[in-house]
């Protein structure tokens, strides 16, 4: 479990799982590590930083088991654990990852991919998914083939950089369409401000992501189309200027790209 993970959630799981099943709850602070009962354990990371905190659990998973990711502002569907695992047993060798939907249906930056997911097939293999509903399997873990980079403790998509690691090893990625989860959205995040901030951020960093795990071609088609993409909103900002926001977040992902470097880290 990444992050915090709130105690009824963390007992409702081991309630539904087989005796096989162990919770681990890493908290982002400085404390003694405890544990609860025989299946319930918690660690502290006092190093801040989402890649941190994942790499705390997978830091003390034992040898031979599977890790689940769930983040502390997840509610799972009641099927949500046995489709994970049933995805696992079809395809042992995947990383198993789950939807992830607003809690609430007003605009918000979650709700964008609502129609991606819905136009995916169960079992797809895809190039990207969220560590926050992730299945990663015990012979990945063994072999030290699974880390999160630290650079994106703070600004987040360290999830999309493993993805693009994982690919460059050959290793499949596939999505589990009933093993949802929903996500406990702050008032903030549905404010435009904040879906705006949101998607310079993930712009930026999926350029950062790019220049860091790509080849010289790669690196070239991003630049290409982000130059393309700035030329075609500031010209439609002349006539609507809600298209300057956009413009400018190509403008800075491609700065990111020329540079490396990113002011959310």
């Amino acid at each position: 479990m990444a992050r915090t993970q709130t105690w009824w959630n963390a007992y409702e799981i081991k309630e539904i799982a087989s005796e096989n099943v162990e919770v681990l709850v890493v908290i982002n602070q400085e404390k003694v590590n405890q544990t609860f009962d025989s299946r319930v354990h918690v660690y502290f990371e006092p190093l801040m930083g989402y890649s941190n905190v994942r790499n705390k659990a997978i830091s003390v998973v034992p040898e031979n088991t599977n890790l689940i990711f769930l983040d502390d502002d997840e509610i799972p569907n009641i099927n949500w654990f046995n489709e994970l695992i049933s995805m696992h047993i079809k395809y042992p060798h995947d990383v198993i990852f789950g939807p992830v939907y607003s809690n609430m249906e007003a605009q918000s930056y979650r709700n964008q991919f609502k129609n991606k997911y819905s136009k995916l097939m169960d079992g797809a293999i895809v190039n990207q998914a969220g560590a926050g509903n992730m299945l990663i399997p015990s012979i990945l873990l063994d072999q030290g083939l699974i880390h999160f980079d630290e650079i994106y403790n703070l600004s987040g998509s360290e999830d999309t950089d493993l993805c693009f690691r994982l690919r460059k090893l050959g290793i499949k990625i596939r999505f589990a369409k009933k093993a949802s989860l929903f996500e406990i959205e702050r008032p903030e995040r549905f404010h435009i401000k904040y879906i705006e901030e949101r998607r310079i951020r993930d712009i930026a960093n999926y350029s950062l992501v790019i220049r860091r795990n790509s080849p010289g071609v790669m690196i070239l088609w991003r630049f290409t189309t982000l130059l393309s993409r700035i030329f075609f909103f500031s010209v439609l900002s002349l006539v609507k200027s809600r298209y300057k926001a956009k413009s400018a977040a190509y403008f800075y992902s491609m700065k990111v790209l020329i540079t490396g470097r990113h002011k959310a880290l």
